[in-house]
């Protein structure tokens, strides 16, 4: 699938090695310390910048590691939201099949066994967009009879996509339509933002439940789905034209947890709001 060269402090995908190299960024230290780029995105846990190599866009996100996040990483149950698991998690997803990132280049830093700095570079899925805004941008009523069928494909897409992961054993965690892209209602579908996901033997159903109240809760927020279609989703999801009990026990739980995020999500929105009228 991938070969991968270990070079200065990096793990790089021998596709992009002459690329990096040429651009004196094929060494952990230098990418650790970029600054060529536009930053997206900036906080205590981690930061996501974009750049341009040779007419080419990737993306740098460096993850860092405050005094409760190292405490957190030497307790082998919790599950650490971090480059090492992004990493491993597109190099998964790749491997089962899955439409995801390109991994260019990733490296870590530890101080006796804690990590304390961590980053992956990888390359921009060109022409796509989040499902989040192409739901909206496309099937915004009233639509003709060919951008219904477009429309239901694609959620059945979606649908079947959730049930695979599913299926695998992988929970993705922040299953939003923000976190799916695409170029075409006829796929594929990519997903993205990975460092949460974690595989399992056999899928737990509560982790389930909180992958599909994510995706059903932003699908909702882009105004264009209706009822019909969240049934449509849960009859390709669940493989059957009718509905078990058990299956419609599983979707109360599923709006109930979607409620519940909607609630969780007007309070954050509340506080931003009223943290920048003070300022």
């Amino acid at each position: 699938m991938y070969s991968f060269t270990q070079r200065q402090g990096l793990t790089i995908n021998n596709d992009y090695l002459d690329l990096l190299h040429q651009n004196s960024l094929s060494d952990f230290t230098v990418l650790k310390n970029y600054t060529g780029g536009t930053l997206l995105k900036d906080n205590v846990f981690r930061s996501v910048m974009r750049f341009e190599l040779d007419g080419r866009t990737f993306y740098l996100k460096r993850h860092f590691w405050p005094y409760r996040k190292k405490i957190k990483s030497i307790l082998p149950y919790l599950k650490n939201e971090d480059a090492v698991g992004e990493w491993k998690n597109i190099l998964l997803l790749s491997e089962l099949g899955f439409n995801t990132m390109t991994p260019v280049a990733f490296g870590e830093k530890k101080r006796a066994g804690i990590p304390v700095f961590s980053l992956t570079l990888t390359e921009d899925i060109y022409d796509a967009e989040k499902l989040e805004n192409y739901f909206p941008a496309n099937f915004t009523p009233p639509l003709t009879g060919d951008k219904i069928m477009k429309k239901r494909t694609l959620i059945r897409m979606i649908a079947a996509l959730a049930a695979d992961l599913h299926e695998k054993g992988l929970n993705h965690q922040d299953f939003y339509m923000g976190h799916l892209l695409i170029r075409s209602p006829e796929g594929p579908i990519f997903i993205i933002d990975l460092q949460r996901m974690h595989r399992r033997t056999s899928i737990r159903r509560l982790d389930r439940i909180k992958d599909l109240a994510q995706v059903a809760y932003s699908a909702r927020c882009t105004g264009v789905m209706s009822k019909s279609d969240f049934m449509r989703f849960a009859h390709t999801y669940f493989g059957t034209d009718k509905l078990s009990s058990r299956n419609r026990g599983l979707i109360k739980s599923i709006m109930a947890k979607e409620r519940r995020i909607a609630k969780h999500d007007a309070k954050l929105k509340m506080r931003r709001l009223i943290a920048s009228s003070a300022r």
